[in-house]
């Protein structure tokens, strides 16, 4: 079956031999100065140039429609942190325009970490998609928080969220509770019996957590901080391996008084912080798991030219049958030329000799036309 939709990243493959580095990029930010404060404004301006200047490096990897859809993610991930894909810059302007600071700079982008950046970016969105994933409150902590404290729910909310943006598919938190009172409800409460719940529903990955609220302490004007800490721990379904073990302490200043509604409601804008922190430590961790253990696969791009329609059929159906297969889209389908994005788990020369000895079982001969990296291009051989 074809799928026919863009997918994350392609251009990463076509960029094989680009120079690490992009240079001269002129790029610009400014800023909006509130109360006369020239200093704020002046740094945002300079922090918003850095990030103009890393868009347009993601620009020489990714085509227009695959930032458009892919946005938050690309925003999250790299914009946030383009100091780090900017190895350095030449200030051009510095000066405040009417009501604004500008910051004009000539820049140099590491497209060679953009593109590392970008690539586990893609296998989180490729491959992680493929994993189901199960999140619970297992508290080992007897001062934890109980499982209906409004903190809890906020911290589970945030952390599924984080889970779903990185392309995992997360259990229906409902149907998980219900799944574990009905099938063990005197057992469920320790880490073996979840790990084989989540075997029995199937889930690749079981992500426990814990949320402890600590003492606030007043500041000037009586302010009192609502502080919580927050464990995340990482499970590999079917070894049983901790593949993460996170944790953090997050605060939300309030003057409400501890054990009040308002207070309740900072902890738990705390623990949404926390879980922010933490989430994303984990999917990292979670990455560099599958990474190591070869679970990940390859991204290839392939493409057939001068075939009947029938035979690129044929063709399709051979690489979605062929072993290690993992996902196959269509990117382009032209009179007489098909091109796709291929994952699979096999390398490079294994994955191009089973396509050439099944195409050959199906009648169709195929030669090589161009072999560059994870670039493959394959014509009729008569």
């Amino acid at each position: 079956m074809r799928l026919s939709r863009p997918t994350l990243f392609l251009l990463l493959l076509l960029f094989a031999f680009q120079a690490p580095l992009f240079a001269g990029v002129k790029a610009k930010g400014s800023a909006e100065i509130f109360n006369n404060n020239e200093g704020a404004a002046r740094d945002q301006a300079r922090l918003n140039a850095l990030r103009d200047a890393v868009e347009q490096g993601v620009g020489t990897l990714v085509d227009s429609n695959t930032k458009v859809e892919n946005w938050q993610v690309i925003k999250d991930e790299i914009y946030t942190s383009a100091r780090g894909f900017v190895t350095k810059f030449d200030v051009l302007k510095d000066q405040r325009e009417g009501s604004a600071w500008v910051v004009e700079i000539d820049a140099e982008v590491a497209t060679d970490a953009l593109k590392a950046k970008l690539q586990d970016l893609r296998i989180l969105h490729k491959k992680m998609g493929n994993k189901r994933l199960m999140v619970i409150y297992r508290p080992e902590d007897p001062k934890a928080m109980e499982p209906d404290h409004p903190a809890v729910a906020a911290a589970l909310g945030n952390l599924q969220t984080a889970l779903n943006q990185a392309g995992f598919r997360v259990f229906d938190q409902k149907s998980v509770e219900r799944n574990a009172a009905e099938k063990r409800p005197s057992e469920a409460k320790g880490k073996e019996a979840w790990i084989k719940i989540a075997s029995e529903q199937q889930a690749d990955i079981l992500a426990e957590f814990e949320l402890s609220d600590n003492l606030g302490s007043y500041g000037a004007a009586q302010i009192q901080s609502a502080r919580v800490s927050l464990r995340v721990r990482i499970y590999d379904v079917s070894s049983g391996l901790m593949i993460s073990n996170q944790s953090t302490e997050q605060k939300q200043l309030t003057n409400a008084r501890p054990g009040s509604f308002d207070w309740r409601n900072a902890l738990a804008q705390a623990a949404q912080k926390a879980a922010d922190q933490t989430s994303a430590a984990g999917i990292n961790d979670i990455v560099e798991h599958y990474k190591n253990i070869g679970d990940l696969g390859n991204a290839f791009l392939i493409r057939f030219t001068g075939f009947s329609e029938d035979e690129e059929d044929t063709l399709i159906n051979v690489l979605e049958n062929l072993d290690s297969y993992q996902s196959l889209s269509e990117l382009k389908n032209d009179t007489a030329m098909v091109e796709v994005e291929y994952f699979s788990g096999l390398k490079g020369d294994q994955l191009h000799r089973k396509l050439r000895l099944k195409a050959k079982e199906k009648g169709i001969a195929l030669k090589s036309q161009e072999i560059i990296g994870n670039k493959m291009e394959f014509v009729k051989q008569y």
